[in-house]
């Protein structure tokens, strides 16, 4: 069966850094572009598929605990909640955004898409390099 390949852990880390910040920047300083009219639910769509992107970044960042299943899916998925709900609530005292239980629901929306990625990830595994070169049966290395 095909392994899924395991970048370096700083790469995965840089990658849920910059997923983060681009959640940051467009939800407190600047609306993403658009280059056609958005509909009513376009707001609550982004949210859904930033919020999808921020699970399966945190989910990548964190391979490592993967031998502790139950206890990663929830640490990723309080996690992305907590910082969805951070964000609405930083919005609040700002002049030019608001913030939105409809957004909380579509960010959680997001995440539960988001964390279809554990099943995929538990199905098929990673593919790993060993110290020698050669490679391994990811979860199941044969030591």
């Amino acid at each position: 069966m095909p392994r899924l390949p395991l970048p370096p852990r700083s790469l995965r880390v840089a990658g849920l850094l910059a997923v983060l910040g681009v959640v940051v920047y467009f939800s407190l300083l600047d609306a993403p572009p658009t280059t056609f009219e958005p509909t009513p639910w376009y707001d609550k769509q982004l949210h859904f598929a930033a919020y999808a992107a921020v699970t399966v970044a945190a989910a990548g960042a964190t391979v490592e605990l993967r031998r502790r299943h139950w206890y990663r899916v929830g640490v990723v998925v309080a996690v992305a909640f907590a910082f969805g709900v951070g964000i609405e609530l930083v919005q609040w005292p700002l002049a030019d955004r608001y913030a939105s239980l409809g957004d909380v629901a579509a960010n959680a929306a997001g995440i539960a898409l988001g964390a279809l990625w554990f099943p995929i990830e538990t199905r098929f595994g990673y593919a790993e390099e060993l110290e020698d070169g050669e490679v391994a049966d990811g979860d199941r290395v044969d030591a």
